[in-house]
């Protein structure tokens, strides 16, 4: 069984392999406003990398 720690390790882990496929779509994606939508999502998920990175470095064993 997994604690917390294991498991917010694997979000961060998984934000970051969203953040790689979502830089796939933007770099594929033919029409202005999917890239729109795209960008939008990226940067919720930075965002979300950005914190769950921190929640990982401040996490109190």
């Amino acid at each position: 069984m997994k604690n917390s720690k294991n498991e917010l390790k694997d979000a961060f882990s998984q934000l970051q392999s969203a953040q790689i496929c979502l830089k796939h779509a933007l770099q594929n994606a033919e029409k202005q406003n999917n890239k729109h939508q795209i960008q939008n999502t990226l940067s919720a998920v930075d965002e979300a990398i950005f914190a769950a990175s921190n929640a990982v470095a401040n996490y109190q064993d």
